[in-house]
């Protein structure tokens, strides 16, 4: 039986994914993942794969992280490789929205970074280029940001979805062929999630000694643009809606890790985090629990020979 997360209300958010992504320099020397030219689009709700899109997160960070204590090649093909099936399966992250208060963005004369962000230091940056951030791999005329009698439009010279008003101007380029993001703001959200699941875990072991709640590294996570919708079928449900992918993950990684009924955890034997049924599963699989099986009766052997 799958191990699902219990998500409390009726979530569901449109997404967009592309079916081949590639890494580009940017003029300024960034690398950036983009959806390939010849790339075709296809719309999903990650909450119908939210363990898989959470697990997958946190294996990016889970390498990360390896990778920066293995400086050797093989450790950043594998990583890069790792991202690149990730937004094959799930899209890119929407940080220009996730990142910032504003709503719209497009046509804003500013922006104000939310804190612990993972685009820059800086608190407000010029809102042509923040939006500038996003695309600079398109070339002239493929992206038009323009004003009509006092609103504010986004022409795209290809098929991806417009919404016209119903959403806000940004989704229209976050939908683009043309938007992109630079691999170290994936990274460094990957392993920010990763680190916060470390201390957790760190908690979760001494919670008997704890006399008072504590709040784990504070100030990461900036929920801003969470909306919500009252609808009515059988019964009468909330449908929540969210202004990026990053932000549909930290809300998917708050209620695994506060289900009751399963338990986010990590392997005993290879150390890859796991979905359990209880606290009593230490094994992310048969297989881990069987070496981890052979390697106590292989040390309890050794340890009887040296005895002798």
């Amino acid at each position: 039986m799958r191990r699902r997360i219990a998500l409390i209300g009726s979530f569901a958010t449109d997404w967009i994914r592309y079916n081949d992504y590639e890494y580009k320099e940017s003029e300024s020397g960034e690398i950036y993942i983009v959806p390939t030219a010849e790339a075709v689009f296809s719309m999903y709700n990650p909450f119908d794969v939210a363990e898989d899109l959470l697990i997958d997160l946190m294996r990016i960070g889970e390498q990360a992280i390896k990778a920066e204590g293995q400086a050797t090649k093989r450790y950043n093909e594998e990583l890069k490789n790792t991202i690149l099936i990730f937004a094959k399966k799930y899209g890119l992250l929407g940080f220009i929205s996730a990142s910032v208060y504003n709503r719209n963005i497009i046509g804003d004369d500013s922006v104000m970074f939310i804190e612990n962000n993972h685009i820059g230091k800086e608190k407000i940056m010029d809102g042509t280029k923040y939006v500038n951030l996003f695309i600079p791999l398109a070339e002239e005329g493929e992206i038009v940001i323009g004003e009509y009698k006092n609103s504010v439009y986004l022409g795209k010279s290809e098929d991806s979805p417009k919404f016209y008003g119903k959403r806000p101007v940004v989704m229209d380029l976050i939908f683009s062929r043309f938007y992109s993001e630079q691999v170290k703001w994936i990274i460094d959200f990957a392993k920010m999630i990763v680190s916060h699941f470390n201390q957790l875990l760190m908690y979760r072991n001494s919670s008997n000694y704890l006399v008072e709640n504590v709040t784990i590294m504070a100030g990461q996570f900036h929920a801003e643009k969470i909306g919500f919708t009252i609808n009515q079928l059988d019964k009468t449900t909330i449908a929540w809606q969210f202004d990026s992918l990053k932000t549909t993950i930290e809300t998917i990684y708050a209620f695994a890790v506060t289900d009751e009924k399963i338990l986010l955890n990590r392997c005993n034997h290879c150390g890859n985090v796991f979905i359990a049924n209880s606290n009593r599963e230490k094994y992310c699989n048969p297989a881990c629990r069987n070496r981890a099986n052979v390697k106590k009766s292989r040390s309890k052997k050794a340890d009887q020979l040296e005895e002798r």
